[in-house]
């Protein structure tokens, strides 16, 4: 019943709160199918965002066995394949080629001398460890995050911080630029800058937003729980007032939130869509896939996480006298509880 409820919801916001063995992709898949046959959705207007290539080809090729060839023009790709998609189309950055993760680290290494003298005693004795741990970490979310590098305040206070973080955040800030011009120089660009220059681009060129919103008019997102900032800022300025969203969680899955991930996206989907006549939230809750011995130990597990339910949150920050504070920076709808 609630499958159904959820794959027949006509084109409108819809979270689907799905825990794991609970039909999911069966539904993703039913729904969309049900948009083109019964609400007559042109395939080529619809755009599925999954978190692997592996997944993105398993759900086309199952809408394409069911509805036949029409189903080729569905558009279904991880994020950074389709931001990038997008890059090729619109702007030069086409050309440049892709640097993985190891290769940036190979380049730091290279040319690690040219980024002295550091504040940092630490960084100074541990080039490794600074590139992997701190450098490529640190940059990453301050694109995921869409933080403005100069906009970025360190203040040191000798009451309450640590004279050697301050250090870091300093050269961080000040090796962050040099990082971002080393790439251009060698046309190389890796996969925060697909995100980041995708956003800006969209944000910036009305006529290609334009575009892009006329091509993308229904747009359903799996593992919404996954996204960070930046990447809820893309579907925002595409999805525009046409609202034709679907969104698909489980706030007891977050698993990229070293990349800004975390389950306030649900939270911040609600808020923002509870106003439109059309949303509806869907929650998927028997479970498939495992036995009961298996799904005890996992409640048992999961009732522990104090950030599950608001109200459990709101109360336990409280006892503690502690308030929400920003994370990174001071403009962010989404925030972090430390």
């Amino acid at each position: 019943k609630k499958q159904k409820e959820a794959i027949t919801h006509p084109p409108a916001p819809l979270m689907i709160l799905a825990g794991a063995g609970t039909g999911k992709t069966f539904t993703l898949e039913s729904r969309i199918i049900y948009l083109i046959e019964k609400f007559d959705v042109s395939p080529n207007h619809i755009l599925g965002i999954t978190y692997t290539e592996k997944g993105a080809n398993e759900l086309k090729s199952r809408i394409v066995k069911q509805i036949g060839k029409q189903g080729e023009t569905l558009t279904i790709n991880t994020f950074h394949s389709f931001c990038f998609k997008i890059l090729q189309e619109h702007t030069p950055l086409a050309s440049m080629q892709l640097l993985e993760e190891s290769e940036a680290i190979h380049l730091f290494l290279e040319r690690f001398d040219e980024l002295g003298p550091f504040k940092s005693d630490e960084f100074a004795m541990d080039p490794q460890n600074a590139i992997v741990s701190s450098f490529i970490p640190f940059f990453n979310r301050m694109r995921d995050e869409l933080i403005e590098i100069s906009n970025l305040n360190i203040e040191y206070n000798e009451n309450d911080g640590s004279q050697e973080i301050y250090n870091q955040l300093v050269d961080l800030k000040r090796i962050y630029p040099i990082f971002q011009k080393w790439k251009r120089n060698i046309n190389v660009i890796d996969y925060g800058d697909m995100i980041l220059s995708c956003y800006e681009l969209l944000k910036s060129n009305k006529k290609i937003l334009s575009l892009i919103q006329r091509k993308y008019r229904n747009i359903i997102i799996d593992e919404f729980q996954d996204n960070n900032f930046a990447l809820n800022e893309i579907i925002n300025l595409i999805v525009g007032e046409r609202n034709h969203l679907t969104v698909v969680g489980d706030d007891d899955q977050v698993i990229y939130s070293f990349r800004g991930a975390n389950m306030y996206n649900i939270k911040s989907f609600q808020n923002k869509y509870k106003k439109n006549s059309n949303f509806k939230f869907v929650t998927l809750e028997k479970n498939y896939r495992s036995n009961q011995a298996i799904l005890d130990l996992a409640n048992s597990s999961i009732i522990n996480n104090r950030e599950r339910i608001d109200k459990t949150l709101k109360s336990y920050l409280d006892s503690n006298n502690q308030k929400p504070i920003r994370f990174w920076g001071e403009t962010k709808d989404q925030l972090q509880f430390l």
